[in-house]
């Protein structure tokens, strides 16, 4: 078992080869994150409320990856996708605070160093970071980001980009050039990452020497609850919705219009059909009124900092270059640590273990495996049939707890953050009637079940839980399968063993310093020359 849950994949390397062998050069990349999107907030799988035909296209043109996990909040995840390392490893289980020392650890290699290193990438990033911002070595352009305009924190004003009482909204560029972007105040932020990525692009064409890595991590639909009126207004009309709902609504169809806008701005630049495009949300929508807002991830349970399937299993989709264009629907598992591996890989054509450098600190089990010959059906037999959503030593009841599944099973235990809002399988408001909504994610046979859980649930001993027939996670099954509960507590052990500690705060405080002349703050890292 053991051999199987590696993050090295030897026994498909000969296969990775073989499936990029036909790429005369490694296609451009761009990588989209939605903020808290909600696992049923897309078209694609069924929303009858929020059209979003231009995240659809990307699915429908590649696959839709429904067996995709994340971590279930947002720095977690975001370290995950930059550093192909399990949070049981980096020690981030929760979002880093506005203002502190946290940071995903400097001695990382991250992904886009990978693709300098491996292929001359030209990278750049546009959005929200949220993996540090106290020191310059910890930002984007410390981290292998060529170009990045965005907020390093995680959570602000879409329009004043203020995020406790100082803007926080920078153009930089590497090595150490930075700006406090004060003309982008009072612009909504999809707006401007939206023009900042068409300009990017713009950039790029079919004689371009480097290819363009470029990651787009949107704001939307993170609370504050804020889009344009019009966006609004559309969503207000139908009957029976929420406030909060409709805004949300909102924020999900002017990112969806964002990136049509981005697809155009690849067709008009010739490298449409050479760029890889991936899609994900960075963890279950907050649902049920919880954290004030109103994300649709029914008729999954739970949903934002939870370890049900509804906080960690989120939209996914890819399209492009390798990828079959059949818009087929993957159930094969998949999770935010394999992007590293598998996007690296793809680039190189040979197996991205070969760009690690000997000072890099050690993988270890857990760590993401590369999928790309599973991705693009060159194997039928992937090496990941386990997915760890996170874990500590046992005894240690502590941030959302522990959750693996393996095959069709998968064994939670809550520890401390588990807000019960959350628990259970709630439908958004404004649908009449949401046993009739045709989902492409099914619970089984029979009417969705509407409702909280008892909060006492899977808190003193481990719950059971087949998630291929029941995905819904109604029906505990460990008192009737107690030997499989069992088995896969003692599958999860070797992951335990290896689980770190919250990570701590390292070096100085961020600090404010003064912009625009009209005694307005904007946060900075403590060692920048302007600091």
């Amino acid at each position: 078992f053991a051999a199987t849950m590696g993050w090295t994949a030897s026994m498909v390397v000969g296969q990775v080869i073989w499936a990029v062998a036909a790429m005369a050069a490694p296609p451009h990349i761009l990588f989209i994150v939605s903020d808290d999107l909600g696992f049923n907030d897309v078209s694609h799988h069924g929303s009858p409320q929020i059209p979003t035909p231009n995240i659809d296209a990307i699915a429908n043109r590649g696959l839709k990856l429904m067996n995709y996990h994340v971590q279930p909040v947002c720095s977690p995840t975001r370290s995950t996708f930059m550093s192909g390392r399990h949070v049981i490893h980096t020690g981030i289980y929760m979002p880093f605070a506005q203002g502190g020392a946290l940071r995903l650890h400097l001695n990382y290699t991250l992904l886009p160093q990978y693709l300098k290193r491996c292929c001359n990438y030209s990278t750049h990033m546009v959005g929200k970071w949220h993996l540090g911002q106290n020191v310059m070595a910890a930002l984007p352009i410390g981290r292998g980001f060529d170009t990045y305009l965005g907020y390093w924190s995680g959570a602000e004003d879409y329009y004043t980009h203020d995020t406790k009482g100082a803007y926080d909204f920078n153009d930089d560029t590497a090595p150490a050039s930075l700006r406090p972007a004060i003309e982008f105040n009072d612009t909504y932020s999809t707006y401007t990452f939206t023009q900042r990525a068409v300009d990017i692009i713009s950039t790029f064409s079919t004689a371009s020497e480097q290819k363009m890595f470029l990651y787009l991590p949107y704001q939307n639909v993170h609370w504050p609850l804020e889009a344009p009126q019009s966006y609004v207004d559309e969503f207000s009309k139908i009957p029976g919705i929420l406030d909060s709902r409709a805004h949300v609504c909102a924020m999900a169809k002017v990112m969806d219009d964002g990136i049509a806008n981005v697809t155009a701005a690849l067709k008009r630049a010739g490298i449409f059909d050479d760029t890889l495009v991936i899609f994900s949300s960075d963890n279950g929508g907050p649902t049920h009124g919880d954290e004030g807002t109103a994300s649709n991830n029914f008729p999954l349970r739970g949903g934002k900092n939870t370890i049900w399937e509804g906080g960690t299993r989120v939209v996914g989709a890819i399209a492009g270059p390798g990828i079959p264009t059949t818009g087929a629907t993957t159930y094969t598992m998949f999770h935010a640590t394999d992007w590293l591996p598998t996007l690296v890989s793809m680039a190189a054509g040979r197996e991205w273990t070969d760009f690690i450098s000997p000072a890099e600190p050690k993988y270890e089990l857990g760590d993401g495996i590369n999928l790309w010959p599973v991705l693009t059906g060159a194997v039928t037999d992937s090496p990941r049939q386990w997915l760890l959503l996170e874990c500590h030593p046992d005894g240690q009841s502590i941030v959302h707890g522990n959750a693996f599944i393996y095959g069709d099973m998968k064994i939670v235990k809550l520890g401390d953050t588990h807000p019960q809002a959350e628990n259970g399988n709630f439908p958004p408001t404004g649908v009449a009637d949401p046993d009739s909504v045709d989902y492409l994610l099914k619970c089984g046979d029979g009417k969705p079940r509407i409702g909280p859980f008892d909060a006492s649930q899977c808190t003193k001993e481990y719950c059971l839980f087949n998630i291929t027939a029941d995905p819904c996670e109604y029906t505990d099954l460990a008192k009737a399968m107690p030997e499989v509960v069992e088995d896969l507590k003692a599958k999860l052990a070797p992951f335990q063993a290896t689980a770190v500690p919250p990570v701590q705060p390292e070096g100085c405080l961020p600090v404010q310093i003064p912009v625009g002349g009209d005694g307005g703050v904007a946060w900075q890292p403590c060692d920048a020359p302007h600091a």
